[in-house]
């Protein structure tokens, strides 16, 4: 009997090596259409465990809580990716949710998004972190308010509850941390993605060939967009097209938010970066002489509508001004232009260097002193963002960026102004330059008068807010 066995045994064997070696000898080429029809739905729900992962913790059932503004999917109180009404691809929201799920288990916790409204997150923030009991344990804030937050110390530093050689403090790859006031530690983090918020210079390239001028594009390309030659350019499209006095098309209009710090930006300067104001320094003392001249002298620029803001944003869509600074949501507002629109960032200025195009946006979230384990905290809400697992091309779906432009030149511009980026918070701590603002571009405030009436101002502001350090 053990015999046969044995021989029984010896020929199955053979047997399944024929096998094998006849399955190797018959290896076709698979298509796209191969692998979607024969790809386990598994492997793409949910990220697997890999062998150097962490065992986790058991956080004992705590429900970590992160409070916003607005509702964010997915979480704990999810049961299905259409609990999101706007759910758009079930691929990446199942990917979501059931990560939702292994993190759950691995560390015995909730995950909850609380809506507490644009104010109720302000109020949470000032009012229950200053008592000791902060309403929530991560808070999504705006660069409105955030900063300052930070900086009056109700935010947890990073490197007081996490290791050096952590994603955020080193490689980044799954989160970022942002400095504000040059702080010594950092206390602003985000999820890691790809950033196409940034502020460039749009412009009319219709009206432009109209008028026999060069393109800004092909100036930029050359290393020949500086201030001189956009004031040239936007002198030359100022035009009253019917003779009765009025100018009917300037060569410059935006929204002084956009105005003010991207020129200020590009050259060189930031006016609330550090603990020591900036609005008396060359650089934006230069800036805003450009500014003054450009509406005041050259008279190239659209004077400010101060009825109506939009008017001021959107100047541009029935061709009224041919510069203005833009972001991808405002070229999304008019997809129908009868226009060819392109994009470049704002020219350069004298003192400038080119290292910083655009101002840093988007949402950032802090840790509020007071919450117990922040490192654990940190540690959840770190793999909550790395759902995505090694495949960024999940992460980073652009399609509705690329969608706000005219050509991938002028996406490829924006996402690139994207990662040249500074922090100048002084909209954020209560520096109110707005009439000073408007009074230079409208000629009743000198540049030295703005300045001299508010560098102490801002100065005073920074020293009461700027704290943690």
């Amino acid at each position: 009997m053990k015999k046969t066995s044995k021989k029984v045994f010896t020929l199955l064997m053979v047997f399944v090596m024929i096998l094998s070696l006849c399955a190797c000898g018959k290896k076709t080429k698979e298509t796209s259409s191969d692998k979607a029809t024969t790809k386990p739905k598994e492997e793409t729900a949910t990220p697997e465990a890999t062998a150097t992962e962490d065992p986790g913790f058991d956080l004992g059932g705590r429900t970590i809580k992160i409070g916003t503004w607005f509702d964010v999917y997915y979480d704990s109180t999810h049961k299905s990716i259409n609990d999101n009404p706007n759910v758009s691809n079930t691929e990446t929201a199942q990917m979501q949710l059931d990560n939702v799920r292994r993190i759950e288990k691995k560390y015995n916790c909730k995950i909850q998004f609380v809506n507490l409204t644009w104010d109720g997150t302000m109020e949470s923030i000032n009012t229950s972190i200053t008592a000791g009991t902060p309403d929530c344990d991560v808070y999504m804030t705006d660069l409105q308010f955030g900063p300052k937050a930070a900086a009056s110390g109700l935010a947890q530093a990073l490197e007081d509850f996490l290791p050096a050689d952590s994603d955020v403090l080193k490689d980044q790859k799954i989160a970022k941390k942002l400095n504000v006031f040059g702080m010594d530690k950092d206390y602003l983090f985000t999820s890691q993605a790809i950033d196409t918020n940034g502020i460039g210079m749009a412009y009319n390239k219709t009206m432009l060939d109209e008028l026999g001028l060069e393109d800004p594009q092909q100036l930029y390309k050359e290393g020949k967009w500086t201030w001189d030659k956009f004031e040239e350019l936007a002198k030359a499209c100022t035009k009253d097209n019917d003779g009765d006095g009025t100018t009917d098309v300037y060569g410059y209009g935006s929204i002084w938010t956009y105005t003010l710090p991207q020129f200020v930006l590009s050259n060189g300067g930031t006016i609330a970066s550090t603990k020591t104001e900036g609005l008396s320094s060359p650089q934006v003392k230069e800036a805003l002489e450009f500014i003054n001249k450009l509406y005041t002298k050259d008279k190239a620029a659209r004077p400010w509508n101060a009825d109506d803001w939009n008017d001021n944003l959107n100047a541009w869509s029935d061709g009224k001004v041919a510069f203005w600074g833009t972001q991808a949501w405002v070229q999304s507002s008019f997809p129908d232009t009868k226009y060819e629109i392109h994009v470049v960032p704002y020219p350069q200025g004298p003192s400038g260097d080119g290292k910083a195009m655009t101002t840093v946006t988007g949402n950032w979230y802090m840790i509020p002193v007071g919450v117990k384990d922040p490192d654990k905290v940190y540690k959840v809400l770190e793999e909550y963002w790395d759902w995505y697992g090694d495949d960024t091309s999940l992460r980073d779906d652009t399609e509705w960026a690329e969608g706000c432009f005219q050509s991938e030149e002028d996406f490829n511009i924006i996402k690139d102004i994207s990662t040249k980026t500074a922090t100048d918070m002084w909209g954020g701590i209560g520096f109110d330059f707005g009439p000073e603002m408007l009074g230079m571009m409208d000629g009743s405030v000198t540049v030295s008068q703005a300045v001299e009436t508010k560098k102490q101002v801002l100065q005073d502001l920074l020293n009461q807010i700027v704290k943690a350090d």
